[in-house]
């Protein structure tokens, strides 16, 4: 599979293009280009697309991280990457987690090191071997005008709860714990996932195009569109959660810091996602059912913030912020159900005459 590829090795270090250019070539690869300079590149991918890049620490107009950010917003889709480097550093890595890239090569590397890590990176940014068959197959239904049978395929790729949410608190555990290259994995399965969901959804939308109901097809362009905003959500937390990584490494749970961040921008779902996980690392921690209980009820879900502002208090009764917020969430909850229509015991609404 790696020979069939075409390379790019963006280095402005001759020995190093040397290098790397004979590894590849002990690979089976037949086809590689060499870009100096971010200039050249992108120039180059006015004639051609690659598919795999190998990214050096400097190019003559830019550093590898730089590159790497380029190449993912020029790039018609998701080409792997992978850093050659001599640079060890935790914050290095970090950063290169942070863009993108879908692995990290420490020179002097052997050849087998690098055939793992270009098989790595390639496996993790692409969906199942069969899902990724059950697409294609059914997005040629679509094309043939079969729509119902293309429907019916597509469903049974699309689960009601996207899993991509689930590799990506995969990917920041990892981090956490400093499994760099399986935070890398997981955060390139969580791309491949996302893209497959976007593709399946316009599949489906056009499917309900062919069969002439406007409404779904609208509905299913907007899901698709919903997908890459979610992405682009999940690239912003996973950026804030390096820096935090890095500004504060003896930081006791990151996961919280992580949630304040994201709830103070507005992300409420990420924030409760991000607290959940830190409940795993400190589950006896107050301020954190505290913050928790704040996130939901900024979502709406006066329940679950309810909930866990009593469980705040269960571990600190002192708390007293935290009881002001459970009176003010059981107030709320108490308003809402006064205000809601008294029924018998059928379920009809009955009608006050009093009033």
């Amino acid at each position: 599979m790696l020979d069939s590829l075409r390379y790019g090795i963006f280095s402005n270090n001759s020995h190093n293009i040397s290098l790397d250019r004979r590894c590849l070539i002990g690979l089976g690869a037949k086809d590689i280009c060499v870009y100096p300079s971010w200039t050249e590149a992108e120039a180059g991918f006015q004639l051609r697309d690659i598919d795999f890049a190998l990214v050096d620490e400097k190019l003559e107009d830019t550093d590898a991280i730089q590159c790497i950010d380029r190449l993912k917003r020029v790039s018609s889709r998701n080409v792997p990457v992978v850093i050659i480097t001599n640079d060890r550093r935790r914050e290095a890595v970090l950063d290169s987690i942070a863009v993108g890239c879908g692995g990290y090569v420490l020179r002097p590397y052997s050849i087998d090191t690098l055939s793992r890590h270009l098989r790595a990176a390639s496996s993790s940014i692409s969906p199942d071997e069969i899902e990724q068959e059950m697409l294609s197959d059914a997005l040629g239904l679509v094309s043939a005008g079969q729509f119902d049978e293309a429907l019916e395929s597509l469903e049974e790729l699309v689960e009601e709860e996207n899993p991509a949410t689930k590799y990506f608190e995969r990917g920041m555990r990892y981090l956490a714990e400093e499994k760099y290259g399986k935070a890398i994995i997981a955060f390139n399965k969580v791309i491949a996932i996302n893209e497959m969901y976007a593709e399946a959804y316009k599949g489906m939308a056009e499917a309900h195009k062919g069969k002439g109901d406007m409404e779904k097809y609208q509905e299913y362009l907007t899901k698709a569109g919903d997908v890459f905003a979610i992405q682009d959500r999940l690239d912003e937390a996973k950026q804030v959660f390096v820096e935090i990584l890095q500004n504060e490494p003896d930081a006791v749970n990151p996961f919280n810091r992580l949630g304040v961040k994201l709830r103070k921008q507005g992300d409420y779902k990420g924030a409760i996602r991000a607290y959940h996980q830190a409940a795993e690392l400190t589950p006896d921690d107050p301020n954190l059912y505290y913050n928790m209980a704040r996130a939901y009820g900024f979502n709406g879900d006066n329940e679950n913030a309810l909930k866990y502002a009593e469980k705040s208090i269960e571990l600190d009764p002192k708390m007293e912020h935290a009881q002001a917020l459970r009176d003010q969430i059981a107030k709320k909850s108490k308003n809402v159900i006064d205000k809601a229509p008294k029924t018998d015991m059928s379920g009809r609404v009955l009608i006050d005459l009093d009033n």
